[in-house]
């Protein structure tokens, strides 16, 4: 909105004498019509413009009656300024109701713009809540880093069981192997035990043959053998010395083979039986780590299991809290944004209320300073000496102010003024 104001002050001034104001009328209309418009006013910057304007014409119209020494115009100055002191109450007047209707628009936009505790509450909750969520989160994360960690120690000793039986499998190979070896060993040595029997045998019936042989032929020929000599010999005393001689050599033979199969056979058996005992712990141990592997696939499994669902739960409680998060975000910046918009009317209303407050109390000191002036004045003053013959006529002109001020929505934007002086005959 556009307003122009356009003030018209008619200053008289003579040259070489001073007769007669002709600018009281002007401004009586001037200001009614001024004082008309600013009544219909409604608005604070256009009370304060039209307040301006009708200063400059006070004050030309004054310092006019200020000149005129007659008592006529010297009352009527005292009726004008005491309807101007009346309409200058009617201002006052205006200026109260208009502050009340200030106030009470402040009033209806207090809980809008400064009440503020309304939100406090609900702000705080949400903080606290937001607190409760970063927290939970952290707990959350706390328990994810907790369950990887025990994963890794679990996948550590995992590997480290994997490695032990993996150890013990090499383990029971070699002695698997080792049993193997000692089983061919045992199978070979009774296999040189049977050959040694049967070859025992074949020399004691081969020994009895030759005997048999050698008796028979002996029995046949029916040799007699004399041997010069103290003694005589018989030949199966002889035979049978011979006889008994590999006889122990054969026991003796039988019994050192027995006996050194014996001892390997033992020996063989007592490796066996430890083989058979280590192999049986070997297997033990291998079972036990197969169930504690078991175990331990499970727990992983199921401690894999545990962080995936609270990854998944991490992610949608920051998918929807991140979403409330930003609701949150838009609604606190509506609210400083209304906060800083209601701030900056508020500020606005105080300027114009401190500037009209100001115009105000200037148009009181202004007001004092007239009255002041007009009580000081004495009732009669001087004639002005009338002109000598042979002196030149006295010209009149005419001083006329033009102000001219452009407000748009209750600001003053531009102003200017302009003067023009007229000869009047």
């Amino acid at each position: 909105m556009s307003t122009s104001y356009s003030v018209s002050s008619n200053s008289p001034s003579w040259r070489n004498s001073s007769s007669s104001v002709t600018g009281a009328p002007e401004f009586r209309r001037m200001s009614t019509g001024r004082l008309q418009s600013l009544r219909s006013g409604m608005d604070l910057s256009m009370l304060r413009s039209g307040l301006e304007s009708v200063i400059p014409a006070v004050r030309s119209s004054v310092d006019s009656l200020l000149q005129n020494n007659h008592q006529e115009l010297m009352q009527g100055l005292n009726e004008r300024l005491a309807g101007y002191l009346q309409r200058v109450r009617g201002l006052e007047e205006e200026n109260k109701k208009l502050q009340e209707e200030i106030d009470d628009i402040k009033s209806k936009k207090a809980p809008g713009c400064r009440d503020w505790e309304s939100y406090q509450a609900p702000l705080q909750d949400l903080r606290k809540q937001m607190e409760d969520l970063n927290m939970d989160n952290a707990k959350l994360l706390l328990q994810i880093d907790n369950a990887r960690l025990a994963a890794d120690d679990f996948k550590v000793k995992l590997e480290a069981e994997q490695a032990i039986g993996d150890g013990v499998h090499k383990d029971t190979q070699g002695l698997r192997k080792l049993i193997d070896d000692t089983n061919f060993l045992r199978m070979k040595l009774e296999t040189e035990v049977e050959t040694l029997r049967e070859e025992l045998a074949h020399l004691h019936k081969s020994h009895q043959e030759d005997v048999a042989a050698l008796q028979s032929l002996i029995a046949n020929n029916n040799v007699k053998v004399e041997v010069d000599g103290p003694k005589k010999s018989d030949l199966n005393e002889s035979i049978a010395q011979i006889r008994s001689q590999y006889e122990k050599m054969a026991e003796q033979n039988r019994a050192e083979v027995e006996n050194a199969y014996k001892k390997k056979f033992d020996s063989m058996s007592q490796e066996a039986n430890v083989n058979t005992k280590a192999l049986d712990q070997a297997k033990n141990e291998v079972s036990d780590l197969r169930r504690q592997l078991q175990a331990l696939d499970i727990e992983h499994q199921t401690l894999q299991k545990t962080v995936d669902s609270l990854d998944r739960v991490l992610k949608d409680t920051e998918d929807h809290y991140g979403s409330h998060l930003m609701e949150l975000n838009r609604v606190l910046t509506a609210l400083q944004d209304e906060l800083a918009a209601c701030r900056a009317d508020i500020e606005r209303q105080v300027r114009e209320y401190e500037a009209l407050l100001n115009l105000k109390s200037k148009l009181e000191k202004e007001i004092h300073d007239y009255r002041t002036l007009l009580e000081g004045v004495t009732d009669k003053e001087e004639e002005p000496a009338s002109p000598q013959p042979g002196e030149p006529n006295p010209q009149r002109i005419q001083k006329v102010t033009v102000s001219r001020m452009e407000v748009v929505d209750g600001k003053v934007v531009s102003s200017s003024s302009r003067e023009e002086v007229n000869e009047l005959h």
